[in-house]
């Protein structure tokens, strides 16, 4: 599913915690740290850009 957005849609973000940035990562998007937005939560903001 995600490699179908992907193709269809030429920038796509995301908002995650810790427990899913890898699965972003594996996909190629660019991971920023947003902090911790919630006590003992870092979030991140993970955009994909087609070039």
């Amino acid at each position: 599913m995600i490699n179908y957005v992907l193709k269809k849609h030429s920038l796509v973000s995301a908002e995650t915690d810790n427990d899913a940035v890898d699965f972003y990562r594996h996909f190629g998007f660019k991971i920023t740290s947003l902090g911790e937005r919630y006590p003992s939560v870092e979030r991140y903001l993970c955009k994909f850009k087609r070039q």
